[in-house]
């Protein structure tokens, strides 16, 4: 009986949620914010900030997201993906991934991007424009180089807001040479 109580407690909160996020169109920290507690309280899973501020730190790169940490990618067999990745809002687009846009027939990327990430959780950039990003169609976090190719995915562990630091394999299935995650 106690289950199916919290179980309508799970799925009132997410209605909630559905409706703060959808409904009333709050702005972007606000929703990591909603969604990071609501997982946090529902899931059991760590919350991943307490606050976000979204914020641009020059006029040529993509905004970057303030309390939100930044990811250390190493050993991966792929070495263009290792390094420092930076948490970037959602709403802006990697330049990889409108240039595979453009490589695939000249698709305007932001529709494609709108479609595949959730729009709130932030993706992340190396300072060689690999981009690391939650691909919701798929259910998985994905890690592409600067011009767009997949190169490794995981599916997500505890939280969709960011990225899993364990199960990384290779496109072709491999955990061999997978990177390995921190958060910095």
């Amino acid at each position: 009986m106690a289950n199916n109580g919290r179980a309508n407690c799970g799925v009132l909160s997410w209605a909630i949620l559905v409706a703060t996020l959808f409904i009333s169109r709050v702005d972007y920290t606000s929703s990591f914010q909603i969604l990071s507690t609501a997982q946090a309280l529902l899931l059991g899973a760590p919350m991943a900030t307490s606050s976000s501020v979204v914020s641009r730190t020059s006029s040529s790169s993509p905004p970057t997201i303030d309390n939100v940490p930044a990811v250390l990618l190493s050993q991966a067999s792929s070495r263009i993906v290792n390094g420092m990745y930076e948490p970037r809002d959602p709403a802006s687009i990697p330049s990889g991934f409108a240039r595979s846009c453009n490589r695939a027939g000249g698709y305007a990327p932001r529709p494609i991007w709108d479609g595949v990430t959730n729009g709130i959780a932030p993706w992340f950039e190396n300072r060689d424009g690999c981009y690391l990003y939650y691909n919701g169609n798929e259910g998985h976090w994905c890690i592409d180089d600067m011009h767009g190719a997949g190169m490794y995915l995981a599916s997500p562990v505890g939280s969709l807001l960011l990225p899993p630091t364990v199960g990384w394999v290779s496109l072709t299935g491999r955990r061999i040479g997978a990177p390995r995650m921190s958060f910095v």
